[in-house]
């Protein structure tokens, strides 16, 4: 087995969080045919890409220690300090097989997330047109993020991503002092822009 150093991991920036987009397969796949029936959306619209907000995106509201039970918003960080928001896009690569795959990575990863120091709140988001997935992860800090990317759980994940989930996904990371830049709109236009450098 490989071991990998952090700079590596940090290398990695395409596949980097890929367990949050397994994660957000589970919401997704839940929803698909199978290869023997049902209709697949159209996800090679140019509407369905991670830098464009889909019209029917269904969010679930934040959850996690950071977030306030009483007003379910998420409670601001520190005083002079910020979070570290990792956001990612993905589209399920179709069929049985990845069904199969999935649920051998998802209980890890459940697992992990629900015991990981540092994760402050997780919302996964999903959109019947484009059967895409999205997540938006709040972190203490970016060391307690890449304690996620490090872990094996995650590690896992990352190995798997490409026969997991179509090629057009995205990842995205940003500090954020204020809880109004945490939002599926603000990933949606950082990935936009990362997007347009990459081109």
């Amino acid at each position: 087995m490989k071991t990998r150093t952090l700079n590596e991991t940090i290398e990695l920036s395409s596949r980097a969080i890929a367990a949050t987009i397994v994660a957000v397969l589970g919401v997704i796949l839940s929803g698909c045919g199978s290869d023997s029936g049902g209709t697949a959306p159209a996800t090679s619209a140019p509407e369905c890409t991670g830098g464009v907000l889909e019209a029917d995106l269904h969010a679930e509201p934040l959850s996690g220690p950071g977030v306030d039970p009483e007003t379910g918003k998420l409670r601001p960080p520190p005083e002079g300090s910020s979070y570290t928001i990792s956001a990612t896009y993905g589209i399920p690569q179709p069929g049985d097989a990845v069904r199969e795959k999935y649920v051998q990575y998802f209980g890890a990863i459940q697992a992990q997330l629900a015991s990981q120091p540092g994760l402050v709140a997780i919302q996964l988001a999903q959109s019947p047109s484009c059967g895409s997935g999205r997540t938006l992860a709040v972190w203490a800090s970016t060391d307690d993020m890449y304690g996620f990317v490090m872990s094996p759980a995650h590690l896992a994940a990352m190995d798997a991503v490409n026969e997991l989930v179509e090629p057009n996904y995205a990842v995205t990371h940003w500090e954020a002092a204020s809880t109004d830049e945490i939002t599926q709109e603000e990933a949606v236009r950082r990935i936009k822009a990362k997007e347009a450098l990459a081109r």
